[in-house]
Protein backbone atom coordinates (compact mmCIF):
# COMPACT_ATOMS: atom_id res chain seq x y z
CA UNK A 1 0.00 0.00 0.00
CA UNK A 2 1.67 3.46 -0.96
CA UNK A 3 1.21 6.83 0.83
CA UNK A 4 -1.39 7.94 -1.55
CA UNK A 5 -3.47 4.57 -0.27
CA UNK A 6 -3.02 4.95 2.55
CA UNK A 7 -4.15 8.41 2.91
CA UNK A 8 -7.65 7.35 1.52
CA UNK A 9 -7.71 5.90 5.36
CA UNK A 10 -9.56 8.60 6.68
CA UNK A 11 -8.20 8.18 10.25
CA UNK A 12 -4.55 8.07 8.64
CA UNK A 13 -5.73 11.38 6.64
CA UNK A 14 -6.37 13.21 9.99
CA UNK A 15 -3.71 12.07 11.66
CA UNK A 16 -1.64 13.26 8.66
CA UNK A 17 -2.76 16.42 8.08
CA UNK A 18 -3.05 17.47 12.03
CA UNK A 19 0.60 16.38 12.06
CA UNK A 20 1.67 18.51 9.36
CA UNK A 21 -0.10 21.61 10.38
CA UNK A 22 1.29 20.86 13.93
CA UNK A 23 4.72 20.16 12.35
CA UNK A 24 5.36 23.73 10.51
CA UNK A 25 4.03 25.66 13.70
CA UNK A 26 6.81 24.18 14.95
CA UNK A 27 9.22 25.99 12.77
CA UNK A 28 7.18 28.99 13.19
CA UNK A 29 7.31 28.94 17.43
CA UNK A 30 11.29 27.98 17.25
CA UNK A 31 11.58 31.02 14.12
CA UNK A 32 9.53 33.34 16.50
CA UNK A 33 11.28 31.90 19.92
CA UNK A 34 14.73 32.46 18.34
CA UNK A 35 14.09 35.91 17.15
CA UNK A 36 12.62 37.04 19.90
CA UNK A 37 15.18 35.52 22.42
CA UNK A 38 17.57 37.63 20.10
CA UNK A 39 16.00 40.72 19.98
CA UNK A 40 15.44 41.53 23.68
CA UNK A 41 18.02 39.51 25.14
CA UNK A 42 21.34 38.80 22.85
CA UNK A 43 22.90 36.18 21.62
CA UNK A 44 23.54 33.92 25.08
CA UNK A 45 19.71 33.82 25.38
CA UNK A 46 19.77 31.58 22.25
CA UNK A 47 21.71 29.34 23.31
CA UNK A 48 19.46 28.97 26.84
CA UNK A 49 16.65 28.69 24.46
CA UNK A 50 18.45 25.48 22.92
CA UNK A 51 19.43 24.04 26.32
CA UNK A 52 16.02 24.40 28.15
CA UNK A 53 14.09 23.22 25.00
CA UNK A 54 16.49 19.69 25.38
CA UNK A 55 16.10 19.37 29.06
CA UNK A 56 12.71 18.05 29.42
CA UNK A 57 13.68 15.39 26.93
CA UNK A 58 16.32 14.00 28.71
CA UNK A 59 14.51 13.73 31.71
CA UNK A 60 11.29 12.42 30.96
CA UNK A 61 13.44 9.76 28.73
CA UNK A 62 15.28 9.26 31.61
CA UNK A 63 12.72 9.32 35.01
CA UNK A 64 9.49 9.68 33.21
CA UNK A 65 8.37 6.07 32.80
CA UNK A 66 4.96 6.65 34.81
CA UNK A 67 4.08 10.03 33.31
CA UNK A 68 4.98 8.67 29.60
CA UNK A 69 1.99 6.05 30.70
CA UNK A 70 -0.29 8.08 31.47
CA UNK A 71 -0.36 9.89 27.97
CA UNK A 72 -0.60 6.95 25.59
CA UNK A 73 -3.73 7.80 24.61
CA UNK A 74 -4.98 10.09 21.94
CA UNK A 75 -7.60 11.97 24.68
CA UNK A 76 -5.06 12.40 26.94
CA UNK A 77 -2.75 13.93 23.58
CA UNK A 78 -5.47 16.47 23.28
CA UNK A 79 -5.57 17.91 26.41
CA UNK A 80 -1.51 18.50 26.40
CA UNK A 81 -2.13 20.26 22.81
CA UNK A 82 -5.21 22.29 24.49
CA UNK A 83 -2.86 23.74 27.04
CA UNK A 84 0.10 24.55 24.90
CA UNK A 85 -2.61 26.75 22.64
CA UNK A 86 -3.15 28.93 25.97
CA UNK A 87 0.44 28.60 26.68
CA UNK A 88 1.55 29.54 22.62
CA UNK A 89 -1.43 31.81 21.97
CA UNK A 90 -0.38 34.14 25.02
CA UNK A 91 2.89 34.67 23.87
CA UNK A 92 2.77 38.07 22.05
CA UNK A 93 1.07 39.77 25.35
CA UNK A 94 3.65 38.03 27.84
CA UNK A 95 6.66 38.70 26.39
CA UNK A 96 7.15 42.16 26.92
CA UNK A 97 6.08 41.76 30.89
CA UNK A 98 7.97 37.90 31.94
CA UNK A 99 11.44 38.54 30.87
CA UNK A 100 13.99 35.92 30.35
CA UNK A 101 12.96 33.90 32.85
CA UNK A 102 9.41 33.84 32.25
CA UNK A 103 10.25 33.05 28.36
CA UNK A 104 12.62 30.04 29.97
CA UNK A 105 9.60 29.00 32.09
CA UNK A 106 7.45 29.29 28.63
CA UNK A 107 9.54 27.14 26.80
CA UNK A 108 10.27 24.46 29.45
CA UNK A 109 6.65 24.02 29.83
CA UNK A 110 6.79 23.48 25.62
CA UNK A 111 8.98 21.62 25.45
CA UNK A 112 7.75 19.09 28.21
CA UNK A 113 4.80 18.86 26.40
CA UNK A 114 6.99 17.98 23.06
CA UNK A 115 8.51 15.27 25.49
CA UNK A 116 5.57 13.94 26.57
CA UNK A 117 3.40 14.21 22.94
CA UNK A 118 6.89 12.80 20.51
CA UNK A 119 7.06 9.25 22.02
CA UNK A 120 3.75 8.93 22.97
CA UNK A 121 2.37 9.82 19.84
CA UNK A 122 4.75 8.03 17.85
CA UNK A 123 3.72 4.84 19.78
CA UNK A 124 -0.41 5.33 18.78
CA UNK A 125 0.70 6.53 14.85
CA UNK A 126 0.81 2.76 14.02
CA UNK A 127 -2.54 2.27 15.25
CA UNK A 128 -4.62 4.39 13.21
CA UNK A 129 -3.43 2.08 9.83
CA UNK A 130 -4.48 -0.96 8.81
CA UNK A 131 -2.70 -4.56 10.00
CA UNK A 132 -0.01 -4.65 8.38
CA UNK A 133 0.98 -1.06 7.47
CA UNK A 134 3.51 0.07 10.11
CA UNK A 135 6.16 0.99 7.59
CA UNK A 136 3.93 2.79 5.69
CA UNK A 137 2.44 4.91 8.20
CA UNK A 138 6.13 5.47 9.86
CA UNK A 139 7.44 6.77 6.49
CA UNK A 140 4.48 8.67 5.99
CA UNK A 141 4.38 10.95 9.10
CA UNK A 142 8.55 10.78 8.51
CA UNK A 143 7.70 12.17 4.73
CA UNK A 144 6.01 14.79 7.04
CA UNK A 145 9.25 15.68 9.42
CA UNK A 146 11.68 15.95 5.52
CA UNK A 147 9.18 17.87 3.66
CA UNK A 148 8.56 20.46 6.47
CA UNK A 149 12.47 21.01 7.35
CA UNK A 150 12.42 21.99 3.87
CA UNK A 151 9.34 24.08 3.06
CA UNK A 152 9.14 25.10 7.07
CA UNK A 153 11.85 27.88 7.24
CA UNK A 154 11.18 29.40 3.33
CA UNK A 155 7.02 29.66 4.82
CA UNK A 156 7.81 30.91 7.63
CA UNK A 157 10.14 33.76 6.06
CA UNK A 158 7.30 34.57 3.69
CA UNK A 159 5.08 35.06 6.69
CA UNK A 160 7.57 37.30 7.73
CA UNK A 161 7.23 39.40 5.34
CA UNK A 162 4.06 40.48 5.97
CA UNK A 163 3.43 39.66 9.38
CA UNK A 164 5.47 40.76 12.85
CA UNK A 165 7.72 37.90 14.50
CA UNK A 166 5.15 38.07 17.40
CA UNK A 167 2.06 36.79 15.66
CA UNK A 168 4.02 33.55 14.34
CA UNK A 169 2.94 32.29 18.26
CA UNK A 170 -0.59 32.67 17.09
CA UNK A 171 0.15 30.87 13.92
CA UNK A 172 1.64 27.84 16.16
CA UNK A 173 -1.39 27.93 19.18
CA UNK A 174 -4.06 27.65 15.89
CA UNK A 175 -2.03 24.33 14.82
CA UNK A 176 -2.13 23.13 18.34
CA UNK A 177 -5.64 23.61 18.21
CA UNK A 178 -6.09 21.62 15.11
CA UNK A 179 -4.01 19.03 16.85
CA UNK A 180 -6.68 18.62 19.79
CA UNK A 181 -8.98 18.65 17.61
CA UNK A 182 -8.06 15.56 15.56
CA UNK A 183 -6.61 13.70 18.40
CA UNK A 184 -10.12 13.91 20.52
CA UNK A 185 -11.67 12.56 17.45
CA UNK A 186 -9.35 9.67 16.66
CA UNK A 187 -9.85 8.88 20.74
CA UNK A 188 -13.35 7.72 19.42
CA UNK A 189 -12.33 5.51 16.11
CA UNK A 190 -8.97 4.63 16.75
CA UNK A 191 -8.34 1.39 19.26
CA UNK A 192 -5.31 0.32 20.73
CA UNK A 193 -4.37 -3.36 20.00
CA UNK A 194 -3.99 -5.68 23.41
CA UNK A 195 -0.10 -6.01 23.80
CA UNK A 196 0.69 -10.05 22.99
CA UNK A 197 1.59 -12.00 25.67
CA UNK A 198 0.40 -10.48 28.56
CA UNK A 199 1.12 -13.13 31.48
CA UNK A 200 -2.06 -12.75 33.95
CA UNK A 201 -0.78 -12.35 37.34
CA UNK A 202 1.63 -10.03 35.87
CA UNK A 203 2.19 -6.47 37.40
CA UNK A 204 -0.06 -3.76 35.42
CA UNK A 205 2.01 -1.40 36.35
CA UNK A 206 5.13 -2.57 34.70
CA UNK A 207 3.06 -3.54 31.71
CA UNK A 208 2.00 0.27 30.93
CA UNK A 209 4.81 1.63 32.44
CA UNK A 210 7.79 -0.76 31.32
CA UNK A 211 11.27 0.41 32.41
CA UNK A 212 13.34 1.03 29.25
CA UNK A 213 16.35 -1.25 30.44
CA UNK A 214 13.71 -4.45 30.90
CA UNK A 215 12.53 -3.40 27.04
CA UNK A 216 15.78 -3.50 25.93
CA UNK A 217 16.87 -6.84 27.67
CA UNK A 218 13.99 -8.20 26.04
CA UNK A 219 14.87 -7.13 22.15
CA UNK A 220 18.81 -6.31 22.34
CA UNK A 221 18.62 -5.93 18.71
CA UNK A 222 16.45 -2.63 19.27
CA UNK A 223 18.86 -1.71 21.82
CA UNK A 224 22.52 -1.63 19.72
CA UNK A 225 19.68 -0.17 16.78
CA UNK A 226 19.17 2.59 18.81
CA UNK A 227 22.45 2.61 20.52
CA UNK A 228 24.03 3.42 16.49
CA UNK A 229 21.14 5.96 15.79
CA UNK A 230 22.61 8.36 19.22
CA UNK A 231 25.99 7.23 17.97
CA UNK A 232 25.54 8.22 14.42
CA UNK A 233 23.58 11.52 15.23
CA UNK A 234 26.66 12.02 16.95
CA UNK A 235 28.68 12.13 14.51
CA UNK A 236 26.46 13.19 11.89
CA UNK A 237 26.67 16.91 13.50
CA UNK A 238 30.03 16.85 11.24
CA UNK A 239 28.17 17.60 8.46
CA UNK A 240 25.84 20.24 9.89
CA UNK A 241 28.83 22.06 11.45
CA UNK A 242 31.31 21.22 8.58
CA UNK A 243 29.15 22.22 5.65
CA UNK A 244 29.24 25.83 5.89
CA UNK A 245 33.24 25.66 7.37
CA UNK A 246 33.91 23.42 4.10
CA UNK A 247 32.15 25.93 1.53
CA UNK A 248 33.80 28.91 3.12
CA UNK A 249 37.27 27.86 3.96
CA UNK A 250 37.95 25.35 0.76
CA UNK A 251 35.54 26.06 -2.37
CA UNK A 252 35.34 29.71 -1.12
CA UNK A 253 31.52 29.76 -1.79
CA UNK A 254 29.02 32.11 -0.43
CA UNK A 255 25.84 31.99 1.48
CA UNK A 256 23.99 31.00 -1.64
CA UNK A 257 25.75 28.10 -1.94
CA UNK A 258 25.05 26.94 0.92
CA UNK A 259 21.39 27.38 0.49
CA UNK A 260 22.12 25.07 -2.64
CA UNK A 261 23.38 22.31 -0.69
CA UNK A 262 20.82 22.50 2.00
CA UNK A 263 17.96 22.46 -0.59
CA UNK A 264 19.83 19.08 -2.11
CA UNK A 265 20.07 17.51 1.20
CA UNK A 266 16.16 18.26 1.75
CA UNK A 267 15.26 17.23 -1.39
CA UNK A 268 17.17 14.21 -1.34
CA UNK A 269 15.52 13.38 2.20
CA UNK A 270 12.04 13.66 0.49
CA UNK A 271 13.22 11.36 -2.29
CA UNK A 272 14.84 8.76 -0.03
CA UNK A 273 11.49 8.67 2.23
CA UNK A 274 9.20 7.98 -0.74
CA UNK A 275 11.73 5.22 -2.12
CA UNK A 276 12.58 3.60 1.35
CA UNK A 277 8.70 3.89 2.13
CA UNK A 278 7.61 1.70 -0.91
CA UNK A 279 10.31 -0.45 -1.07
CA UNK A 280 9.68 -3.90 0.74
CA UNK A 281 10.84 -4.81 4.32
CA UNK A 282 14.11 -6.40 4.36
CA UNK A 283 13.89 -9.86 5.79
CA UNK A 284 16.83 -8.44 8.42
CA UNK A 285 16.55 -5.45 9.98
CA UNK A 286 20.09 -5.47 11.53
CA UNK A 287 21.64 -6.13 8.34
CA UNK A 288 19.95 -3.12 6.74
CA UNK A 289 19.94 -0.75 9.42
CA UNK A 290 23.62 -1.50 9.82
CA UNK A 291 24.65 -0.75 6.09
CA UNK A 292 22.32 2.26 5.89
CA UNK A 293 24.46 3.96 8.67
CA UNK A 294 28.02 2.26 7.86
CA UNK A 295 27.11 4.27 4.53
CA UNK A 296 26.35 7.86 5.70
CA UNK A 297 29.80 7.23 7.47
CA UNK A 298 31.30 6.55 4.12
CA UNK A 299 29.69 9.48 2.76
CA UNK A 300 31.17 11.72 5.63
CA UNK A 301 34.58 10.29 4.48
CA UNK A 302 34.04 10.68 0.84
CA UNK A 303 33.12 14.23 1.71
CA UNK A 304 36.26 15.05 2.44
CA UNK A 305 37.70 14.66 -0.38
CA UNK A 306 35.18 16.84 -2.54
CA UNK A 307 36.81 19.59 -4.60
CA UNK A 308 33.32 21.44 -6.29
CA UNK A 309 30.06 22.32 -5.72
CA UNK A 310 28.74 19.69 -7.62
CA UNK A 311 30.30 17.28 -5.54
CA UNK A 312 29.15 18.66 -2.72
CA UNK A 313 25.48 18.79 -3.69
CA UNK A 314 25.85 15.22 -5.04
CA UNK A 315 27.06 13.85 -1.67
CA UNK A 316 24.91 16.00 0.72
CA UNK A 317 22.05 14.86 -1.87
CA UNK A 318 22.61 10.93 -1.13
CA UNK A 319 23.12 11.39 2.33
CA UNK A 320 19.70 13.34 2.88
CA UNK A 321 18.12 10.29 0.93
CA UNK A 322 19.75 7.72 3.07
CA UNK A 323 18.76 9.66 6.53
CA UNK A 324 14.60 8.93 6.29
CA UNK A 325 15.13 5.20 5.09
CA UNK A 326 17.18 4.70 8.74
CA UNK A 327 14.45 6.18 10.35
CA UNK A 328 11.72 4.38 8.68
CA UNK A 329 13.57 0.94 9.13
CA UNK A 330 14.05 1.66 13.18
CA UNK A 331 10.51 3.09 13.10
CA UNK A 332 9.06 0.10 11.52
CA UNK A 333 11.12 -2.23 13.98
CA UNK A 334 9.47 -0.68 16.79
CA UNK A 335 6.33 -0.55 15.45
CA UNK A 336 5.91 -4.56 16.45
CA UNK A 337 6.35 -3.98 20.26
CA UNK A 338 3.10 -3.31 22.21
CA UNK A 339 2.45 0.17 22.48
CA UNK A 340 3.75 1.02 26.54
CA UNK A 341 7.45 -0.49 24.64
CA UNK A 342 6.84 1.68 21.51
CA UNK A 343 6.05 4.48 23.74
CA UNK A 344 9.06 3.88 26.56
CA UNK A 345 12.18 3.16 23.42
CA UNK A 346 11.19 6.33 21.40
CA UNK A 347 11.47 8.40 25.02
CA UNK A 348 14.71 6.43 25.42
CA UNK A 349 16.14 7.11 21.92
CA UNK A 350 14.92 10.54 21.70
CA UNK A 351 16.95 11.08 25.04
CA UNK A 352 19.62 9.83 23.42
CA UNK A 353 19.47 12.31 20.30
CA UNK A 354 19.44 15.27 22.42
CA UNK A 355 22.45 14.31 24.73
CA UNK A 356 24.38 13.43 21.87
CA UNK A 357 23.23 16.55 19.79
CA UNK A 358 24.18 18.74 22.96
CA UNK A 359 27.57 17.02 23.41
CA UNK A 360 28.57 16.99 19.80
CA UNK A 361 28.34 20.44 19.89
CA UNK A 362 30.56 20.92 22.84
CA UNK A 363 33.07 19.01 20.63
CA UNK A 364 33.21 18.80 17.02
CA UNK A 365 32.93 22.59 16.14
CA UNK A 366 36.68 23.13 17.05
CA UNK A 367 37.86 20.05 15.55
CA UNK A 368 36.28 20.83 11.98
CA UNK A 369 36.91 24.57 12.08
CA UNK A 370 40.95 22.96 12.89
CA UNK A 371 41.01 20.63 10.72
CA UNK A 372 37.99 20.53 8.11
CA UNK A 373 39.73 17.07 6.29
CA UNK A 374 40.20 15.24 9.68
CA UNK A 375 36.76 16.13 11.25
CA UNK A 376 34.94 14.63 8.36
CA UNK A 377 37.60 11.72 7.45
CA UNK A 378 37.08 10.60 11.56
CA UNK A 379 33.38 11.30 11.83
CA UNK A 380 32.54 9.37 9.09
CA UNK A 381 35.07 6.04 10.09
CA UNK A 382 33.46 6.44 13.63
CA UNK A 383 30.28 5.75 12.21
CA UNK A 384 31.34 3.03 9.96
CA UNK A 385 33.41 1.44 12.93
CA UNK A 386 29.76 2.25 15.01
CA UNK A 387 28.07 0.49 12.32
CA UNK A 388 29.81 -2.71 12.31
CA UNK A 389 30.13 -3.11 15.90
CA UNK A 390 26.37 -2.71 16.44
CA UNK A 391 26.50 -5.48 13.77
CA UNK A 392 28.32 -7.92 15.41
CA UNK A 393 27.02 -6.95 18.82
CA UNK A 394 23.20 -8.20 17.15
CA UNK A 395 24.85 -11.37 15.56
CA UNK A 396 26.60 -12.43 18.78
CA UNK A 397 23.29 -12.19 21.09
CA UNK A 398 21.45 -13.74 18.64
CA UNK A 399 24.19 -16.68 18.45
CA UNK A 400 23.92 -16.80 22.53
CA UNK A 401 19.51 -17.04 22.29
CA UNK A 402 20.49 -19.68 19.71
CA UNK A 403 23.03 -21.46 21.99
CA UNK A 404 20.48 -21.41 25.03
CA UNK A 405 17.03 -22.28 23.24
CA UNK A 406 18.08 -25.88 22.65
CA UNK A 407 19.55 -26.02 26.39
CA UNK A 408 15.84 -24.81 27.39
CA UNK A 409 14.08 -27.35 25.51
CA UNK A 410 16.26 -29.98 26.62
CA UNK A 411 15.27 -29.00 30.08
CA UNK A 412 11.75 -29.37 29.53
CA UNK A 413 12.17 -32.61 28.30
CA UNK A 414 13.88 -34.20 31.55
CA UNK A 415 10.87 -32.26 33.70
Amino acid sequence: MGYLRLLRQRDVLVLWLSETLSALGDRFFTLALMWTAWARFGAPAMGIVVIVESVPHLLVGAFGRRLLARFVAFRALAAVEAVQVLVVGAMPWLQDSIGLLGVVLVIAAVGTADAITGPSLGALVPEAAPVGQAKEITGLMALTGNATWVLGPGAAACLLAVLPAERLFLLDALTFAVSACAFVWLARRVVVRPAPGRVPDEDASAVGAPRARDVLRRHPRLGAAIGLNIVGEFFAAVATVGIPIWLTTRLHAGASAYGVVITAMGVGAVAGNLLAGHLPTPKRFTRAYCLVWAARGALLVVFAFTQGLGQVVAVTAVAGALSPAAAILLGTEVATLPVPERARLMAADIAGLHTAGMGSMLVIPALVAAAPVLGFVAGGAATVLAGALAWGAIALTGRRQAVAEPDEDRLLVRT
